[in-house]
């Protein structure tokens, strides 16, 4: 069945046909979002799993009575071999929507949805030849389809990618614009021919924006009048229409050097698919573009302008409104009203299309930051794992589907923002409004977070450090948005006859372990990663996460020699956080050196725990963020309380007591720890831990040394509330050269005052509250010190350390690096992107702007933001910066040709950064 019968294609042909009961025939089209991008290696749909679960979308579709739907073809994965199609995936899925008799429109390439190893993209020489041979394997394979699509958005398609330099290749003006449509349009007339020659009754269906422009008078009237004449530029070329040279976006096109299009062998279209959103739109004044316009005509009277200059069968191929589902369903309302007037008016549509059937994800940035951020536009709201889930709009969408008029249909009242986005849609409609059933506060635009497998060296149970703090609350926010944490440990041994994986959950985290038989690792309790014994961990791994539907997590590394396990489970992106220099400690195995230089190269996201871990890495990472460890002060502030009150063990004759919290191992100078305990007779020297590495019979004894051995997390306040003096008693040796140790936060949350060894990290960044001493001596000196130093002073420093160190401000920070890897995803994908974002990071942390002067590792995020996004409302007060950085710091400098700000001759270090 075609799209429209041969006896059905004359103008105002209407579809408006009732049936009993006063119901609606009305020819849906599902679809959902697929597009893929090739700097990134990201496909849309396999990032919300909406690929994955096609056969139940296509469930949903069929349980709504409707039978059409516009389908992808993704040739980004059909074609990653040069010299072989894989169509398993689109084989399975073409032979199951054939078998229920549903109708596809077929697309063959939606947006940049070709093939990676094109690096030119649409400019690749390669392209036009490999589409070619592409639709021709098309055509020959699926020759009973009744439509098809062969390029979606042309227009809008080459416009963000040559004329706006939004998508790759990065085009800009109209001879970026120009050098895209030389390549694409005859490549297209060459495929149709194909396809009209082989599939000569199926529709050539052509999809594209359906826009309107308007301006206040002078400048902006003549800019809309142009953008209107260049709306229609490439179907007009293809189809051989108006090729007047005198037209203002023709003229703009052959002085771009594209008079060759002129001249291309006109094709045949079918059918003409609109696509009309909001922003389609657009009102212009001397200070720039607005959209929505303030007073939009509406979809009737666009479509309209569609039907005049073309006189073609037309559907209504896209629309959607980001919102709140009450608002989508307002939306449908309202675009519903205006297809049904245009076809009363007599223009010959068919076809209703929501465009997505279930959300997508990053098109509020148009692509621009593929950070999987949720996208709430579909029909069905978007769970974990691709699943769909009913709301307000999928209730209205399927009584429309089912027929019912629109009078019948939800008017719920807008909120925000599309209360004010939207208003110029419905101030004058007399609707019988109501209030949303679940109204919200805003609209909910959260990212879906992919699950995040963290591997470790450290066990989850172990001591509590920087990896617990941080993936717990990576855990709490992730799980919030579906997101499920993992935490991989190194193997250990049981008496299991073969490899396998054990399971347990502990709050949200589920930590796992390879447990393999004794006789494999020697007897030995526990082995490395690195052990031939671990092998099976990565094929086991691979099949665990499949199984629970986690294709391409997020990986969070604490250990280099877990690199091989991270490469072969398929990530998303890799973050390696340096919290120590494994490689200076006792018993590393060989090799981690060289293991983590290749971690660092294939890390997305670098991070280090301390400044000499910083310095030592930067190096080989120019781009790692330094993010020492920090402290849970509630966590510690019952120690206080504690020393104060009740719980201090106080009592006749009780001795002050110097006390140590951490791993006793090499990096403890155990000499120094002895002497200590000889040079304070009169105290206790307690030492709390877990001896590791290290013959127990190593330790001093003394009759005033204590080891009572490891104490919980959850008791270490208690600890030290016995503690009167914290010692942090290291060796300094190659395992403490870049240590940062987050104990010392800890000693200060809980009001102690504290003596160190000198830490290099230590000395550098507490070098003013923590008493930094070399020798035994001067440690008992320090702690006797200490218990009558005035600690107010003190304290007022660690107020502001703590201010600024809290796990949960670092966890945020860091979290917010995991989910969008700036210099390794999106910022180094181009060139001139890069630099443009160099600049911006240089423009927004300028200490001349003052207040509005930005700080700390989101800059750089904030920094891509303002560069690539086409969202008004982060550009906007970002690019304000900007623009004050360069008023402040003028490439040419002031009247004496100085920079006004830096007092040095122009252009100053930052107008070059910013240039």
């Amino acid at each position: 069945m075609t799209l429209f019968a041969p006896d059905a294609r004359p103008a105002g042909r209407s579809e408006l046909e009732t049936f009993p009961g006063a119901r609606v025939r009305r020819d849906f089209i599902g679809a959902f979002e697929t597009t893929y991008l090739p700097d990134a290696d990201i496909d849309v749909g396999e990032s919300t799993e909406v690929s994955a679960r096609w056969a139940t979308h296509l469930d949903a579709l069929q349980e709504a009575g409707v039978t059409r739907l516009r389908y992808a073809l993704p040739w980004h994965r059909i074609a990653q071999d040069p010299d072989a199609f894989d169509w398993s995936r689109c084989d399975a899925e073409m032979d199951e929507i054939r078998r229920r008799g549903l109708e596809p429109i077929l697309d063959l390439v939606h947006h940049t949805s070709y093939p990676r190893r094109l690096a030119g993209g649409f400019a690749d020489p390669a392209f036009a030849g490999e589409f070619v041979r592409f639709a021709e394997a098309v055509a020959t394979r699926y020759p009973w389809i009744s439509a098809y699509t062969l390029f979606n958005e042309p227009f809008a398609t080459l416009f963000l990618a040559g004329h706006e330099s939004l998508w790759p290749p990065f085009g800009t003006g109209m001879e970026g614009f120009v050098k895209l449509a030389e390549s694409v349009l005859p490549a297209i007339v060459s495929a149709w021919r194909i396809f009209d020659e082989r599939l000569p009754d199926a529709e050539h269906v052509w999809i594209d924006t359906c826009e309107s422009h308007a301006g206040s008078p002078g400048g902006p009237a003549d800019y809309a009048a142009f953008a209107n004449d260049r709306r229609h530029l490439l179907l007009d070329l293809v189809l051989g229409h108006d090729l007047d040279p005198r037209r203002p976006a023709l003229a703009a096109l052959v002085e771009a050097g594209g008079g060759a299009l002129l001249t291309l062998e006109p094709i045949r279209i079918d059918v003409l698919g609109l696509d009309y959103y909001p922003h389609s739109e657009w009102w212009y004044v001397e200070d720039g573009p607005v959209s929505p316009a303030p007073a939009p005509r509406g979809f009737a009277a666009v479509a309209s302008d569609y039907h005049r200059r073309y006189g073609l069968p037309m559907l209504l191929a896209e629309t959607n409104v980001r919102g709140l589902p009450s608002d989508r369903a307002t939306w449908l309302r309202y675009m519903l009203d205006q297809y049904e007037r245009a076809v009363k008016d007599g223009l010959p549509l068919s076809g209703f299309t929501w465009f997505p059937l279930v959300d997508s994800c990053d098109w509020d940035s148009l692509l621009a930051l593929p950070i999987n951020h949720r996208d709430p536009v579909g029909v069905y709201d978007l769970t974990r794992g691709g699943r769909a889930r009913v709301n307000e709009l999928t209730a209205a969408w399927e009584l429309a589907a089912a027929g019912a008029p629109v009078d019948e249909l939800p008017a719920y009242r807008l909120q925000s923002p599309c209360d004010e986005d939207l208003r110029g849609f419905f101030a004058a409609l007399d609707w019988q409004w109501q209030d949303p059933p679940n109204p919200e506060p805003a609209i909910p635009v959260f990212p879906i977070a992919r699950d995040l497998v963290v591997l470790s060296h450290l066990r989850w149970d172990w001591v509590w450090q920087r990896p617990q703090h941080l993936v717990t609350r990576f855990a709490r926010e992730r799980g919030i948005r579906g997101g499920r944490t993992w935490f991989v440990e190194e193997p250990i041994t049981a008496d299991v006859l073969s490899p396998e994986l054990w399971t347990d959950q502990v709050g949200q985290v589920t930590r796992v372990r390879l447990v393999v038989p004794l006789a494999s690792a020697e007897g030995r309790p526990a082995i490395g990663f690195d052990h031939p014994a671990a092998a099976p961990y990565r094929e086991l791994l691979a099949r665990l996460f499949a199984e629970e539907g986690v294709p391409h997590p997020d990986l969070l590394v604490y250990t280099p020699m877990a690199a091989d396990i991270a490469t072969a489970l398929s990530p998303h992106r890799i973050a390696y956080d340096v919290m120590d220099d494994l490689a200076s400690f006792a018993g590393a195995p060989p090799g981690m050196r060289e293991a983590q230089a290749r971690l660092l190269a294939a890390a997305d996201v670098v991070l280090a725990g301390g400044r000499s871990l910083h310095r030592s890495v930067v190096g080989s990472r120019p781009d790692c963020h330094l993010f020492p460890s920090g402290v849970d002060v509630a966590h510690y502030a019952s120690s206080r309380s504690l020393r104060a009150g009740a719980g201090r063990r106080d009592g006749v004759g009780r001795r002050p007591v110097a006390g140590y919290v951490g791993v006793i191992d090499e990096r403890l100078d155990l000499d120094l720890v002895g002497a200590l305990a000889d040079a304070l007779p009169d105290w206790l020297v307690r030492i709390v831990g877990p001896v590791a590495k290290i013959d127990p019979a190593q330790l001093p004894i003394r009759p005033n040394l204590d080891y009572p051995g490891m104490a919980d997390y959850a008791e270490l306040p208690a600890v030290m509330a016995d503690f009167d003096v914290a010692i942090m008693p290291f060796a300094l040796n190659d395992a403490t050269r870049s240590i940062s140790p987050t104990k010392t936060l800890e000693y200060l949350a809980a009001g102690l005052p504290v003596v160190s060894t000198p830490v290099a990290d230590v000395v550098a960044d507490y070098g003013e509250v923590v008493a930094v001493v070399d020798t035994a001596e001067g440690m008992a000196a320090a702690c006797r010190a200490g218990l009558v130093e005035d600690a107010e002073g003190r304290e007022r420093l660690v107020k502001v350390i703590e201010a600024h160190q809290s796990w949960d401000a670092i966890a945020q920070s860091i979290g917010t690096l995991l989910e969008v890897p700036v210099e390794r995803l999106t910022v180094r994908t181009v060139a001139s992107h890069r630099a443009a974002t160099r600049a911006a990071i240089a423009g927004l942390r300028d200490p001349a702007l003052g207040s509005a002067r930005l700080t700390g590792p989101l800059v750089e995020i904030l920094a891509d933001a303002a560069v690539a996004s086409a969202t008004p409302f982060i550009r906007g007060p970002l690019l304000a910066r900007l623009a004050a950085v360069e008023r402040l710091h003028p490439y040419a400098g002031d009247e004496t040709g100085s920079c006004p700000n830096c007092r040095v001759p122009a252009p100053c270090v930052t107008a070059l950064d910013c240039a």
